[in-house]
């Protein structure tokens, strides 16, 4: 699958019989260490050949007024992605014009990925069950398009995320894999907030992002 990549290259040689290309999509407002534990562990667990980062242009579902540019974000998934060798970034959602979906950058990536690849669309547990609620959400969950990797969030009711995963899965034929893994607790929210109050934030921001932060004084107005 050709993208635009500013950083990282094929990690791993083809496993599992074909091509398990990641997506990790997401506003990164700003890109976390959280963000990178996830895109280790899937990695490692699910035999990936790269992990792609898709930053988001205008998310429907977000206060505009806290989310930053697409320049100033895609200049520090840019920073993210240098963090690993198998991360790439891909700018797609950023160049679009109006309002980001998730189905319209699935479809591209259908018509560019080669026959032997295949997409695992990368959410937390809180996004499997919104799933439903996607743009035309019965493309996104026919398989047709990609399959998914959900990894667990601090506090989830295990149950309800496998019945969940089975629900959707024999419903509208989609491959859910749930990850052994879990996700920590950070949130961009958090790292913006204590970022904002003088706090440090060392522990949860790669050490270039939080340069990047620093020196371009990013939130000041939020």
């Amino acid at each position: 699958m050709r993208i635009k990549s500013i950083a990282g290259q094929s990690a791993q040689p083809e496993v599992f019989g074909q091509r398990r290309i990641g997506v990790l999509g997401g506003t990164f407002n700003p890109p976390h260490l959280g963000h990178l534990l996830i895109a280790d562990q899937v990695y490692r667990e699910f035999g990936l050949e790269k992990v792609v980062v898709l930053p988001v242009g205008i998310p429907p579902h977000k206060a505009q007024n806290v989310v930053l540019g697409r320049v100033l974000r895609e200049q520090m998934c840019a920073l993210f992605c240098q963090e690993r060798s198998f991360l790439e970034l891909c700018t797609m959602e950023l160049q679009r014009e109006g309002y980001t979906y998730t189905v319209d950058t699935l479809r591209a990536f259908e018509r560019m990925r080669k026959p032997d690849e295949k997409i695992y669309y990368i959410i937390g547990t809180d996004t499997l069950f919104l799933l439903e609620t996607w743009k035309e959400h019965e493309v996104v969950l026919s398989g047709r398009l990609c399959a998914f990797i959900c990894v667990p969030r601090p506090g989830d009711a295990p149950a309800q995320v496998l019945q969940k995963q089975q629900e959707l899965q024999e419903k509208y034929g989609v491959e859910i894999l749930i990850s052994s893994g879990q996700g920590p607790d950070i949130s961009s929210t958090k790292v913006r907030e204590a970022f904002l109050a003088g706090e440090d934030v060392s522990g949860m921001v790669p050490g270039s992002i939080l340069r990047f932060m620093e020196e371009n004084h990013v939130f000041q107005g939020a």
